[in-house]
């Protein structure tokens, strides 16, 4: 089988140049890939290792997820995609080593003990299974060393907290601090009307054709007192749908700013216009986007915004870059949204 990874998807659109990225300003981690297992740690220090479908195998119907926050807190979680099953147990080595129910005949979750007990297991385990109740391979090439990464990222290894490289010390780490975005509440009530003439004019500068048959659309949401969010939309292909992100303001459409943006697995650089793929807009004032590496959705880029006043900040961020079959994308950013004006 060959490997798929998340390549960048090149838009046509007139951008200006890019500009030095502000102190200050997000820089999500990169995941590490070992193997059959990719890890990544966030800048919270939590850190997320998942299961994948080998390189040279069919692709994985039940997967693992395993989570440890900062503080310790561990949790494994599984998923079988058919969501058909009741129950999944994990076997090692012939021997049943955790069993769980599934909610919706998709996913359950082991946390504190058994969790721990289950991802030692799987440190030292050289074959393993998901039972569904059918058996689905689960690769352990690469776990020992995920979790091994996991341990040095928390700076655990060397105590006896530490999954893979323990030792005698006691842990004394403290959690890293996420970093506080003050967002601004939309107010009620509807939009504004956005003159058509307004949107055409972006529609031709970003290249934004209303003739593919892609839905053509210019969606309009308040952000605060004088500044409105546009999502223009501008092309789409079998699983994934794009939006241009404007501010209607002083009755002129401009891009919208933003603190960080994804380009399809990439970071975009910094200064140049956003553009958001599979896009929802909540009523607390979230703009989220979800970009599919492919139809399965087992990669891809995740992110959350929020408006602080002045640009659309960065407020989770998680990504999948190989597409192996992972049952969830890998948290790499992290912020702590608080009400403008709140200290």
């Amino acid at each position: 089988m060959i490997r798929h990874r998340l390549a960048p998807l090149i838009l046509v659109a007139t951008l200006p140049a890019a500009t030095a990225a502000a102190p200050g300003d997000p820089v999500p981690v990169k995941p590490r890939l070992f193997q059959d297992w990719i890890v990544a740690c966030d800048n919270g220090g939590r850190c997320e290792a998942a299961s994948l479908s080998p390189d040279d195998g069919m692709l994985q119907d039940a997967g693992l997820l395993v989570r440890r926050d900062a503080d310790g807190a561990l949790s494994v979680r599984v998923a079988d995609m058919t969501g058909k099953a009741p129950q999944a147990t994990v076997r090692i080595d012939g021997r049943a080593v955790a069993s769980t129910p599934l909610a919706r005949q998709v996913e359950g979750t082991w946390r504190g003990a058994p969790a721990k007990a289950l991802a030692v297991a799987l440190v030292r385990g050289r074959k393993a299974a998901i039972l569904t109740p059918s058996a689905h391979p689960l690769s352990l090439r690469g776990a020992a060393a995920a979790f091994r990464y996991m341990d040095d990222r928390q700076r655990r290894a060397g105590t006896k907290t530490a999954l893979v490289a323990k030792g005698a010390r006691p842990y004394r780490g403290t959690p890293p601090a996420l970093p506080v975005v003050r967002i601004v509440t939309p107010p009620p009530g509807k939009a504004p009307t956005i003159p058509g003439a307004a949107i055409n004019a972006p529609r031709r500068q970003f290249g934004c054709a209303t003739d593919d048959g892609s839905p053509v659309s210019a969606d309009a949401y308040r952000l605060d007192a004088r500044a409105t969010l546009v999502l223009l939309s501008c092309g789409a292909g079998a699983y994934n749908y794009m939006v241009q992100p404007l501010i209607w303001r002083d009755k002129r459409l401009t891009p919208a700013a933003f603190d960080y943006a994804f380009r399809f697995g990439e970071p975009k650089p910094p200064g140049q216009p956003q553009t958001l793929v599979n896009t929802d807009w909540s009523p607390d004032g979230r703009l989220s986007s979800w970009a599919k590496g492919r139809g399965l959705g087992d990669c891809g880029d995740a992110a959350q915004y929020g408006w602080d006043g002045t640009r659309f900040r960065l407020l989770s961020a998680a990504v999948m870059t190989e597409c192996r079959g992972a049952i969830d994308t890998l948290s790499v950013w992290r912020a702590r949204a608080v009400p403008a004006g709140t200290r």
